[in-house]
C-alpha cells in the first residue's frame, strides 16, 4: 500500500514541478497558465477543486450519520453547476480574455471601472479570510486520512500534505495546479464509480438488500429527512439544496473560466462538468452509507471511508484509494492556495503599492506569500476546531453570498453600481459570519440569508447611487449578449 501511494505522490509531484517549463514568466503565466486549457482539463479541474477532500471525508461522514437525506444536496448542485457553466462561464471567459482579467477580484475592478481599487481590495480580503478556513479544512481531511489508513499521526499527516502541495505549487504555479487536478480528478472519478458499485453489488447483496440492511440498522438512514420533522425537516432540505446554489461565485472555480482557451472549451466542458457532479455527489454519499453498514461504531464519522478502505480492500488498492482521497484534498488545497496567493501578492499589493514590480519580483513575492499562507492554514488545521463538513459549509457560504449575486448581476445587467457591488460583497460576508453564530443556523444554512440580503442591499444601494455612479464599462460580451 505504501509503495503504491508513494508512486502516486512522485508522479503528481513531477507533473507539478515540470509544469513551470511550459508557462510564460509573467503573472498571466503563473496565475492563469497563459489561458491555454481545453475542455477536459478545465472541467475536471473545476470539479476536482470544487468537491475536494470534503466528498471523501466530510460528505461521506455526514451520510454515515444522516443516511440518504444527504442526497438533497444533489438537485442543488445540479442547478448550481448548470447556472455556473451555461450562464456565468461563457460571459466571464469572454470578458476576462478581452479585458485581461487575471482573477475574480480583477474582474470586479475592471467591470465597474473602479479606479479607487476598493472592489479589488474588498474581494481579495474576503477571499483570504474564507479561503484560509477552507484550506485548513482540507488539511484536516488529509490528517484524518493518513491517521486511519496508514496509521500516521493526524498532525504529522496534515503537515506532510501541506508541505507537499506548497512544494509543487511554488514551482509550476497555476499550470501545475490544473495538470495535477486533471490527473487526480480522473483517479477520484474511478474510485467514486467503482468502489460503491463493487461494495453494493458484490459485498452487500445488491441494491434492494443494501437499503434493507441500512434500514434495519437505523430507520433514519433511509428516511427522506434524516429523522427530522416539521420546521427542522424544511430547514434541512432547504440548507442542503442551498449548498449547491453556492457554486456560482466560488473564486477557485471561476478562475477556471478565466483560464479557458476559448468558447468551445466552455461549451464542451459544461457537459463533462454536469456528468462529474452527478457521479461524485452520488458516489460520495453512498460511501458513507456503505460504511455505516460495514463499520457501524466509529467515534468520528469522518473516518468512515479511510476505515472502510483499510478493512475492505487489499493493500495495493488501499494505496490507490488513499491516493484518490489525497487527490481530492490536494486539488482543492492547491487551487485555493493559488487563488489566495494571487489575492494577496498580486491584487492587494498592486492596490496599495505604487511601485512597479518586475515579473521576477512579483513571482518571488507570490512564492513567499504561498509559503506563509501554507503555514497559517497548517496551524489552523492542527487545532482541529470543527468537522471538515461544517467548516467547508461555512467558508462556501461566505464566498457564495459575497460574490454570487454580484457576479450574476454584473454579467447580465448594467444596473449595479460600484457602491452597490461593494455593499453586496460586505453584506454577504457579514451576514454569513453573524448568522453562523446565532441559534438560527441550526435551522437555516447561512448561505440563504447571506445570499438574499446581499442581493437586496446590492440593488438598493445601486439605486441610491445610480445617478452619482453609473457603471458604463460593459461591452457586447456581457449584458444583453
Amino acid at each position: 500500500m505504501i509503495i503504491t501511494f508513494i508512486i502516486y505522490l512522485v508522479v503528481v509531484f513531477v507533473i507539478g514541478v515540470t509544469a513551470e517549463k511550459f508557462i510564460s514568466k509573467g503573472e498571466e503565466g503563473y496565475y492563469l497558465g497563459d489561458r491555454k486549457f481545453g475542455p477536459l482539463s478545465t472541467a475536471i479541474s473545476a470539479g476536482a477543486t470544487d468537491t475536494s477532500g470534503w466528498i471523501f471525508i466530510g460528505a461521506a461522514g455526514y451520510a454515515y450519520t444522516a443516511g440518504i437525506s444527504t442526497m438533497w444536496m444533489l438537485p442543488g448542485f445540479i442547478v448550481g453547476y448548470y447556472i455556473n457553466w451555461f450562464f456565468v462561464a461563457p460571459k466571464l471567459r469572454r470578458y476576462g480574455a478581452k479585458n485581461n482579467c487575471l482573477s475574480l477580484s480583477d474582474y470586479f475592478e475592471k467591470r465597474f471601472n473602479d479606479k479607487s481599487h476598493i472592489l479589488k481590495i474588498t474581494a481579495s480580503l474576503i477571499i483570504a479570510v474564507f479561503f484560509i478556513a477552507y484550506m485548513a479544512s482540507q488539511l484536516s481531511a488529509a490528517g484524518k486520512a493518513f491517521d486511519a489508513i496508514i496509521n500516521i499521526d493526524f498532525k504529522i499527516g496534515l503537515v506532510i500534505c501541506a508541505a507537499f502541495v506548497v512544494g509543487y505549487s511554488i514551482f509550476g504555479g497555476y499550470r501545475s495546479v490544473i495538470l495535477t487536478d486533471l490527473t487526480q480528478g480522473l483517479i477520484m472519478l474511478a474510485v467514486l464509480i467503482i468502489f460503491p458499485l463493487y461494495m453494493i453489488f458484490f459485498e452487500l447483496g445488491g441494491w434492494n438488500q443494501f437499503f434493507i440492511t441500512a434500514g434495519n440498522l437505523d430507520p433514519i438512514l433511509i428516511s427522506d429527512y434524516g429523522g427530522a420533522t416539521g420546521a427542522s425537516a424544511f430547514g434541512l432540505v432547504l440548507g442542503l439544496i442551498g449548498f449547491g446554489f453556492g457554486v456560482p461565485g466560488q473564486p477557485h472555480i471561476t478562475q477556471r473560466f478565466l483560464s479557458a482557451k476559448n468558447d468551445a472549451t466552455i461549451r464542451q466542458g459544461a457537459i463533462i462538468a454536469m456528468a462529474w457532479v452527478i457521479i461524485v455527489m452520488v458516489g460520495g454519499n453512498l460511501l458513507g452509507l456503505i460504511g455505516r453498514i460495514l463499520v457501524p461504531n466509529l467515534n468520528d464519522p469522518e473516518y468512515v471511508f479511510p476505515t472502510l478502505t483499510m478493512e475492505s480492500v487489499n493493500p495495493v488498492l488501499a494505496g490507490v484509494i488513499l491516493g484518490a482521497i489525497f487527490a481530492a484534498i490536494q486539488s482543492t488545497f492547491s487551487s485555493q492556495l493559488m487563488v489566495t496567493t494571487q489575492a494577496i501578492a498580486s491584487d492587494l499589493l498592486k492596490s496599495f503599492s505604487k511601485k512597479t514590480y518586475t515579473n521576477k519580483e512579483l513571482l518571488n513575492i507570490s512564492r513567499l506569500t504561498m509559503v506563509v499562507l501554507g503555514i497559517i492554514a497548517t496551524v489552523i488545521g492542527l487545532l482541529n476546531i470543527e468537522a471538515v463538513f461544517y467548516l467547508v459549509l461555512y467558508a462556501w457560504a461566505g464566498l457564495a453570498a459575497s460574490f454570487g449575486p454580484l457576479l450574476f448581476f454584473s454579467l447580465y445587467t448594467n444596473y449595479i453600481t460600484k457602491w452597490g457591488a461593494f455593499a453586496g460583497m460586505v453584506t454577504g460576508s457579514v451576514v454569513t459570519i453573524v448568522w453562523k453564530s446565532t441559534p438560527y443556523s441550526a435551522y437555516i444554512y447561512e448561505i440563504i440569508p447571506g445570499f438574499i440580503l446581499a442581493t437586496i442591499i446590492m440593488i438598493v444601494i445601486s439605486k441610491i447611487t445610480k445617478k452619482a455612479t453609473i457603471s458604463s464599462n460593459i461591452d457586447e460580451n456581457v449584458a444583453g449578449s
